[in-house]
């Protein structure tokens, strides 16, 4: 295990996100707080309810319904209904529940009486300094909600996040320095379960109230729909920010307004410029640049399975086209050093490209389950592989601050940070100059699992030799055919790449992206685990009856197989979670697809007294 990793590792451990910490864990500098009883505290008895942190409620509201009664979330949950209406009328095949095959987000959960929204992480990001304004700023402090309901003898939450983001105050005499000492009192008496009943949102005052950020799953197609993909899905994105007692959308950081731009020559010409300019292109190589305001977009909508080749999620690319991208200085450059570098850099800045980079199902953090979560619902690592990736980076970070030093403000890309070291199912180049340095580790090599040349020339690391490889591997790879419709994205040319021994193929068409190689449960080596693969057929059928709930749909139509066993040290790869499984060891879970969890799809979920 490398030096960094063990970095990793310790700072992470106090969390719970893995069973077995280490001693010198209490003395890491935490960056983010997601012990449950901790936020359960600061929700109910500190002032920190979504209503009262965001929308100046006076009390806890607790449900959903609730929240309709405060203008400002009455008015975001109104943009969200209106937005979720569109999709409808876009597509006449697209509604609520699982009798369609085009299924929407039911936008009655916004306000449904067994609805709430629950405190699932507090999250430092004084890092993101170089985006506030430098004369006032110190980054971001972050509240993250997920939306959960209670019915039907079922609790689950369900893909939907709420990010309330507070700007600390830089002050005159010492920076940044007060912001950070204030989270790390904080963090670690979160961490050792003391008093943190200083953290009030009258103590916030003095912060500015940035914004309140919105992802949520719009839309899911099931495997069945589109097998080449292993389904389809889309996350929508919104930011609001107030203005007095007004609340309205907001422009998403570094997101253009594709159609508007593409419809207006002069305003994509000013942004080529802009690409273009010496000055941007040194601010891009660090992870800073920050698109003006006069392109951006206040609707995203960022879209999945192979996320990161994916047109939809490459705005910069469906914009500008490499013979128009100049780059100033290569030699100078660390990241940005040819047009693709500079595209890709661009595009993983965006909010869609971002939220499909080494994500789980679109999102960066879940927060960790609840007591009253099935075991067949449940998340082990409950952040995704570039969350916890960049943790030693943040820390870093904050330590400076803390010494009152001044901090690196270099950002690496979200699917392959500094703390990589090319371990399978790691990002890797393939051939183009900016991904020189993604190498892979000895025993694997880089392979296209999807070939695309237009919006990611990379691939990633796996087993030269069949026999090492492990169960979790992708065994189907193909060619990614872009359209601007995301609906009509294609993989073509599909052919096998081989398991290991005594190993099958699970196939795309079946839910599994790129393949999974799979086994018995009977002599599992090391980085394998037993877990339960769903049985399509009678799950669907179960489903499609509508009186059994879905965990138990699922529970009775599983087989055992062999899966990739996972930990903060063993990442899944993309488009799989680390899930819980009762016969994985106590530091790991297992890897399946996201989709395959109730609490990450929209379908299936049954308000009160209704049938799905």
């Amino acid at each position: 295990m490398g030096r960094c990793l063990r970095r990793v590792i310790s700072a992470l451990a106090w969390t719970g996100l893995w069973l077995a910490a280490p001693a010198q864990a209490t003395s890491a500098l935490p960056s983010f707080v997601d012990e449950p009883a901790v936020l359960q505290r600061l929700q109910a008895h500190h002032g920190f309810d979504l209503g009262q942190l965001a929308f100046n409620a006076d009390s806890a509201t607790g449900q959903a319904k609730d929240l309709l009664t405060l203008p400002g979330y009455r008015h975001l949950a109104t943009v969200l209904a209106n937005d979720l209406a569109d999709l409808r009328r876009q597509d006449p095949r697209l509604a609520v529940g699982l009798r369609s095959s085009h299924r929407l987000f039911d936008a009655r959960w916004l306000s449904a009486e067994t609805a709430r929204f629950e405190l699932v992480g507090v999250v430092s990001r004084l890092d993101r300094a170089p985006f506030t304004d430098p004369s006032t700023g110190c980054g971001e402090f972050r509240f993250i909600y997920r939306l959960a309901y209670q019915a039907r003898g079922v609790y689950s939450r369900l893909p939907m996040t709420v990010n309330v983001v507070f700007e600390p105050e830089r002050t005159a005499s010492s920076g940044c320095g007060p912001a950070a000492e204030r989270w790390n009192a904080f963090a670690q008496s979160a961490a050792q379960s003391t008093d943190t009943s200083d953290w009030r949102p009258a103590a916030l005052k003095p912060w500015r109230l940035r914004s309140v950020e919105v992802n949520l799953q719009s839309v899911r197609w099931p495997s069945t729909v589109r097998p080449d993909l292993g389904g389809h899905a889309e996350y929508l994105m919104r930011v609001f920010q107030r203005e007095g007692a007004t609340w309205s959308a907001a422009p998403l950081e570094n997101t253009p307004d594709v159609a508007r731009l593409r419809a207006d020559p002069a305003a994509r010409r000013a942004l080529r410029d802009w690409v273009n300019d010496a000055e941007v292109q040194a601010q891009l190589d660090q992870g800073v640049a920050r698109l003006p305001d006069r392109f951006a977009a206040r609707l995203a909508s960022s879209v999945a399975l192979n996320g990161v080749h994916r047109l939809s999620n490459a705005p910069f690319t469906q914009l500008l086209d490499e013979s128009e991208i100049r780059v100033a200085q290569p030699q100078a450059m660390r990241t940005v050093t040819t047009p693709h570098g500079v595209l890709r850099r661009l595009n993983d800045l965006s909010c869609v490209g971002c939220h499909q980079g080494r994500s789980v199902a679109g999102f960066h953090f879940l927060g960790r389950d609840l007591p009253p979560t099935a075991a067949v619902n449940a998340i082990r690592m409950p952040a995704s592989v570039h969350f916890l990736h960049d943790q030693p980076r943040r820390q870093a970070y904050l330590a400076s601050l803390l010494a009152h030093r001044t901090p690196e403000v270099f950002r690496p890309w979200s699917v392959r940070a500094d703390t990589d070291e090319g371990r399978a199912g790691a990002h890797c180049g393939l051939g183009d100059a900016a991904f020189a340095s993604w190498t892979c580790a000895q025993g694997l090599r880089c392979e296209p699992v999807l070939r695309d040349d237009r919006v990611s020339r990379t691939g990633l690391c796996l087993p030269v030799s069949p026999a090492a490889t492990l169960s979790g591997t992708a065994c189907r790879v193909g060619r990614m055919r872009h359209h601007t419709d995301p609906h009509r994205d294609a993989v073509s040319d599909v052919a096998s790449r081989a398991c290991g021994p005594q190993q099958i193929c699970e196939d795309p068409s079946v839910g599994f992206p790129n393949g999974m190689c799979s086994g018995g449960c009977t002599g599992l080596r090391e980085g394998e685990a037993c877990g339960a693969i769903a049985v399509l057929a009678g799950f669907n059928a179960c489903l499609a009856r509508g009186q059994t709930p879905f965990d138990a749909c699922l529970s009775e139509n599983v087989r055992p197989g062999s899966l990739q066993a996972c930990s903060v040290q063993q990442p899944c790869r993309d488009d799989y979670i680390c899930a819980a499984a009762p016969t994985a060891s106590a530091a790991s879970g297992v890897c399946i697809p996201p989709y395959f969890l109730f609490q990450l799809r929209v379908d299936g979920h049954a308000m009160q007294g209704e049938n799905r």
